[in-house]
């Protein structure tokens, strides 16, 4: 089959392979991959490199398509069922696993070869986070399950109530979900910040009680102006900035909540005043990852169109040209989120 292989920094390092299909032994599923989605981490794998990848790799974990084979122990899947996968399993052993960190599990068990390639194998161990899809739901929403379940643990720590300001910084994909999970919470005022006028816009019909554009007006001011110079009561931090890192601190009323979402180059670091975490009693929450529970709640949002996802996925790239666009196309101003489409002809 053909595979779109990673074999360190350099754009001449992800290039195409004929690889061996993946064999199906006992217990596993093999899986026709009709689409995947290129993320912010390949980008910067392809150009920079990843801390928390090694080459050569396969990526790609984001991903849906069409049963084609099942081994002979599985009785749950069946060939031809429309799914999406949960990529990752805890071990359930370890010592994050035992204080129920699932996201920090030492070792936990995931897909051996992602979905930038024609046919994924799934291991016995994780066909359990195989789920099936609604004939209604486009197989690139059902792929968006593991960033929603990501963004589903940032606002679990959130813990905001009817009547917060929620202040999202960041106007990306991650950003327009943040806005209409706050909506689903119900906050009383979401104040959405960014640097670009289409997608603030969008931001409001999606939910924002108002919008920032940084480059034009100052995030502080508004934030004091809307809270009668108080302070949001929740801050959600999706850029991956030293400077939005800082500046969420400052937002904040006293007891307030940040969520460190984005994440940031290697070596970034930023200043703060101290003073503001203690004498303010500020809660700051760094999220990565997700618990296997926000999986399944981010496909019912998603089967249930309680998340719209028409704003959030933009960009296509068909398959026989990812090594060749998607990095372009994914740092496009006006690009949300970038889906590798399989439906066209190698």
């Amino acid at each position: 089959m053909q595979a779109a292989v990673w074999y360190g920094p350099g754009r001449e390092n992800f290039r195409w392979e004929q690889v061996n299909l993946p064999d199906l032994n006992p217990g596993e599923v093999l899986i026709k991959v009709q689409k995947c989605f290129f993320s912010a981490m390949h980008v910067r794998a392809v150009l920079v490199g990843h801390p928390k990848h090694q080459p050569p790799e396969i990526f790609g974990r984001m991903l849906a398509g069409d049963v084609v084979a099942v081994g002979a122990d599985v009785t749950s899947i069946k060939a031809g069922m429309r799914v999406t996968i949960n990529p990752e399993r805890p071990c359930g052993e370890c010592f994050y696993c035992q204080l129920r960190e699932w996201g920090h599990c030492l070792n936990p068990t995931t897909l051996a070869s992602g979905g930038m390639a024609e046919y994924v194998s799934v291991p016995a161990t994780l066909v359990d986070g195989i789920l099936e899809l609604p004939p209604e739901i486009a197989y690139e929403e059902g792929a968006y399950a593991e960033t929603l379940a990501c963004i589903l643990q940032a606002m679990d720590l959130s813990n905001i109530a009817a009547s917060d300001c929620v202040v999202i910084v960041g106007d990306g994909s991650v950003g327009l979900t943040f806005v209409q999970l706050a909506r689903l919470q119900n906050a009383a005022k979401i104040i959405f910040a960014g640097k670009h006028d289409d997608s603030l816009q969008q931001g409001l019909a999606l939910g924002a009680f108002r919008t920032v554009n940084v480059k034009h007006e100052s995030l502080r001011d508004v934030v004091m102006q809307e809270t009668h110079g108080y302070g949001a009561d929740v801050v959600i931090e999706a850029v991956g900035s030293s400077e939005t890192y800082e500046q969420s601190m400052t937002l904040l009323r006293c007891g307030g909540t940040a969520v460190g979402f984005g994440g940031t180059p290697p070596g970034t670091k930023f200043t703060g005043d101290p003073n503001l975490i203690h004498y303010r009693s500020l809660k700051i929450y760094g999220s990565y990852r997700y618990n296997p529970d926000h999986f399944r709640r981010a496909l019912d949002l998603i089967c249930t169109k309680q998340i719209d996802l028409g704003p959030i996925i933009t960009h296509y790239v068909p398959f026989s040209k990812l090594t060749t666009d998607a990095v372009d196309i994914s740092q496009q101003p006006d690009c949300r989120a970038l889906v590798i489409d399989f439906a066209q002809e190698l």
